[in-house]
């Protein structure tokens, strides 16, 4: 999320305490990018019409393959809040949590 003092935050989910990347659950009848718009819209009650896929990648999480969705959307386009259980964290944060994956072509922020 681009804030409007030019600073950004990154969607994140919050498990026990901890930020982990927000995720959802494969989809047999959906393809990845409609099961994650699927979690924007319905769970977390974000704007979808506000986002913009920028990048598509893939990260291995173990042995498990799984696309990384990047998405970009303005602070004054999500006037929602966030429900419990997900909060926009700092980049350091996000940083410090994608060390964890292997990433191919690994987005910059």
């Amino acid at each position: 999320m681009h804030l409007a003092n030019g600073s950004k935050r990154f969607l994140m989910q919050m498990n026990e305490g901890n930020a982990e990347l927000a995720s959802t659950d494969f989809s047999e009848d959906k393809t990845g990018l409609a099961t994650i718009l699927q979690l924007f819209k319905e769970q977390i009650h974000l704007d979808v019409t506000a986002i913009e896929l920028v990048e598509l990648t893939n990260g291995n999480i173990g042995m498990q393959n799984i696309p990384l969705f990047v998405f970009e959307t303005k602070e004054a386009a999500q006037t929602q809040q966030l429900p419990t259980g997900y909060a926009w964290e700092e980049p350091n944060i996000f940083r410090k949590i994608i060390e964890d994956y292997d990433i191919e072509g690994v987005p910059f922020f």
